[in-house]
């Protein structure tokens, strides 16, 4: 695959998951972008910015390859709380070979906006060895029972609209509803997972497996994030655990079809 496809790939990757693709266990890998391509970069839509922003973006893109950059560059100081702006200049200089300015660009992007679709995929493009997106919290239910349930279903749909700092806040909000709760517990930390930071969830899910030894959520969700950590021996023997808790449950099926996945690699 050429780089340029690569990082085509990356954002449609992400693109499907705000779509609530099921996230699957394949590493993305991706090499450096190094020379100029005859397409514009792609245009990775994000209902978080401005219509008339994106319209702008878009107009700055059908300018490649002579004028994008500088446009975008000017929207960019324009708009200085935009991921979109800053996702879309370091796809640009990606594709004109300026790998640097375009990691930058990224790390604008997420500080920028953090709360954005834009932001989640400028994180992936600056860690092409890691799954995309982030680490889903996956319930135990379908249907909410308790306020607790009602909060952590609020933070998965913020999960899949690639809008993290939301998921949190209604994970931290399910965990003040139910304090020992550890399925609440465990998506807390899930919420708190950062590509740049992963020690701010496993310094919680961590402990949560000696709290909780038999709860088959920390199992699974740990053997989850050790995965998009890269750690696949570890991941292996934690969805062993969580799928030995209950073969038959929702959590127990999820943890066999990431075993199977893992197997084949």
């Amino acid at each position: 695959m050429s780089p340029r496809a690569r990082v085509i790939a990356i954002v449609a990757t992400a693109a499907a998951v705000a779509a609530g693709v099921a996230v699957g266990v394949t590493v993305a890998t991706r090499s450096d972008v190094s020379r100029p391509a005859g397409k514009p970069p792609p245009f990775a839509a994000d209902p978080t910015a401005p219509p008339e922003l994106a319209r702008q973006v878009r107009e700055a893109l059908r300018a490649w390859p002579t004028g994008t950059a500088r446009r975008l560059r000017i929207l960019a100081e324009r708009y200085p709380h935009s991921a979109l702006v800053r996702l879309e200049l370091g796809l640009a200089l990606a594709f004109a070979g300026q790998n640097a300015d375009a990691a930058s660009a990224w790390r604008d992007a997420e500080r920028a906006q953090p709360d954005s679709p834009s932001a989640v995929r400028a994180a992936d493009l600056r860690h092409p060895g890691t799954p995309p997106g982030l680490p889903p919290f996956v319930p135990t239910f379908t249907r909410p029972r308790t306020e607790a349930q009602a909060h952590l279903l609020r933070g998965v749909a913020f999960q899949q609209a690639l809008r993290p700092v939301s998921a949190e806040r209604g994970f931290e909000a399910a965990v003040r509803a139910a304090p020992d709760d550890p399925e609440a517990l465990t998506a807390a930390a899930v919420g708190r997972y950062d590509k740049e930071n992963p020690a701010a969830a496993f310094s919680r899910l961590g402990p949560l497996a000696r709290r909780f030894p038999h709860a088959q959520t920390v199992r699974f969700h740990l053997g989850l994030l050790l995965i998009y950590f890269g750690d696949l021996p570890r991941a292996r023997r934690e969805l062993a655990l969580a799928q030995a808790d209950g073969p038959r449950t929702r959590l127990g099926r999820r943890a066999e079809t990431l075993l199977r996945a893992g197997r084949k690699r």
